[in-house]
């Protein structure tokens, strides 16, 4: 950046009162040794991956007790004076000399308020990771302990052992899905997930028609390996193996879900070539868990649809998953189905400099980087993602629209290596379906000639001992092992089974008047007893009565 650009940068930062971040820090003097130094250790490492760093030296910070923010600077500025530029400047530079490697920063002066300061714009490095020595350490006069300081948000501090780890690849230039893979080659490749990927991205038919290896070679899916031969790139075998995880560890998503009438968990894999699991997994959500209602106003006749989660949502946030997923890590990504909320789980943190407070607090991210760069420009052209970065604003806005709760992005430390959103259902949605849950188990006591008032309250004596008549031999002895309240809730749940043997867990609480969880106890303790059988799957089975 131009010397003229970094001054007008400072100038406008100052002059806006802008609070201080991950590329800004006031300092009051140049006093301030042990804060300086590293600062500009910090900014050279550029953890959150930032063009420039500056340190305003001369410029006071404080809160503002009436807003709330922190660190805005103090005007008119403290400043420094004139006659002591040259020295504060040559004192500054001597400073940085404890910073190891060497690294790139220019000094500037500019004048507020009529008051002088100083700019130390520091570069980001290329040679690092940097760190202050030990000499600054020993230095009664400075005292920072040595180490690799990072900048995240507004504060500097040494890395945890994740963000040391990130600092160590980017410093390495390491990207995982760049690499050769260790066993992969061109044989491993399918030709024909490599024709219809570029049938689908409309390349010309000239390269269409390629060979199998001039068309790995113009797509740069292999390269050389240091041991002779051709090895596949950890992308092309992501993109276009039949079975990535056999080289890949964990190269799949799972989703799991509630398993119906159980207090299990059933989950279901999806493997094959990433791209064709981002659209298998966008399929499964359409065909087996997205429903809507088509709810009337009764004083405007006006209508509108709800759904318990929108299509959108769930396509952008499943494949954000599978695009930034650390490959390199044996974790597969996670897509756990509730009957209240949905959690998308990645074992690793969105690439600096964006974070998960960004996440819940933004919805445009124009300087995001990527983690597989090569699998984001195949996605790219797939139309799996539109313009760069717009993801998670197409699933917030999804759910606005839908007048659904706001997604909830964690955790919110620093430390914890995972990303998991948790996107909860429409709660318009939720209330209709209990209603018509209630309905349903009402109409099945109706069925059998039952009179209930209200399937939430308590079914009346003279239609508990009705009902019980119908119970055989081992269900009436199973009830014989309960009193009170205890045996009024078990009765319940037989009524329900009889008078539905497909009836869901859902609606036996609803009738019961008890949770789900209280519902899935007792029918563990049916099944142990003998009194009742599930047949079939969690899914389409149903409950016998013995």
């Amino acid at each position: 950046m131009k010397a003229n650009d970094i001054i007008r940068m400072a100038h406008d930062i100052i002059d806006s009162r802008a609070i201080e971040n991950d590329y800004i820090e006031y300092k009051k003097s140049a006093d301030i040794k042990d804060g300086i130094l590293k600062t500009a250790c910090a900014f050279s490492n550029n953890y959150m991956n930032r063009e420039i760093g500056l340190i305003c030296v001369g410029i006071e910070e404080l809160d503002d007790k009436e807003t709330g923010e922190k660190a805005i600077p103090v005007r008119p500025i403290s400043g420094i004076k004139e006659s002591l530029i040259e020295s504060t400047e040559n004192n500054i530079k001597a400073l940085l000399a404890n910073i190891h490697p060497r690294i790139k920063y220019s000094l500037h002066q500019d004048e507020i308020d009529d008051r002088k300061y100083i700019i130390i714009a520091v570069e980001p490095g290329s040679d690092g990771p940097y760190e202050t020595s030990d000499k600054a350490e020993k230095d009664k006069k400075i005292g920072l302990k040595a180490g690799r300081y990072i900048r995240v948000r507004r504060d500097t501090r040494l890395p945890n052992k994740r963000e040391e780890f990130e600092l160590l690849k980017k410093f390495a230039d390491f990207h995982f899905t760049s690499e050769l893979n260790e066993t992969a080659t061109l044989d491993d490749l399918d030709y024909e997930y490599m024709k219809e990927y570029l049938a689908r991205t409309n390349a010309a038919p000239d390269i269409r028609a390629m060979s199998k290896l001039e068309m790995a070679r113009a797509l740069k899916l292999i390269g050389e390996s240091e041991y002779g031969g051709l090895r596949a790139k950890n992308f092309a075998v992501l993109m276009f193996a039949d079975k990535p995880e056999q080289f890949i560890p964990y190269a799949y998503v799972e989703i799991i879900r509630e398993a119906v009438g159980t207090d299990k968990m059933e989950s279901k894999r999806f493997s094959g070539p990433i791209w064709i699991q981002a659209q298998q997994v966008v399929k499964y959500f359409e065909d087996n868990v997205q429903a809507s209602y088509t709810i009337r106003d009764t004083l405007t006749n006006a209508a509108h649809r709800v759904f318990n989660w929108p299509a959108i949502m769930f396509a952008e946030l499943a494949t954000n998953c599978i695009l930034h997923k650390e490959y390199s890590k044996e974790q597969y990504v996670g897509i756990y189905l509730y009957k209240d909320h949905i959690s998308f789980i990645n074992h690793n943190r969105p690439v600096p400099p964006v974070t998960i407070e960004d996440m819940n607090e933004k919805t445009e991210f124009q300087d995001r980087n990527y983690l597989n760069k090569e699998i984001k420009e195949m996605f790219f052209s797939l139309d799996l993602i539109q313009s760069y970065g717009s993801g998670i604003r197409r699933a917030k806005n999804a759910m606005a629209d839908n007048g659904s709760p706001k997604l909830v992005f964690e955790p919110v430390n620093d430390t914890d290596d995972y990303t998991m959103v948790t996107a909860y259902i429409n709660e318009e949605f939720a209330r209709v379906k209990a209603e018509e849950d209630g309905r349903r188990v009402e109409d099945h006591l109706k069925a059998l000639g039952k009179r209930e008032k209200n399937v939430t309250e308590n079914v009346t004596e003279n239609v508990t001992e009705v009902v019980t008549e119908l119970f055989s031999d081992v269900s009436k002895k199973y009830l014989k092992t309960y009193k009170g309240k205890q045996k009024a809730t078990a009765e319940k749940i037989l009524n329900a089974i009889t008078s539905n043997n497909h009836v869901t867990i859902a609606e036996m609480a609803e009738f019961a008047s008890v949770s789900d969880r209280t519902i899935k106890r007792y029918l563990k303790d049916m099944q142990e007893f003998g009194a009742v059988e599930r047949k079939g799957s969690d899914t389409d089975g149903e409950w016998l009565l013995h």
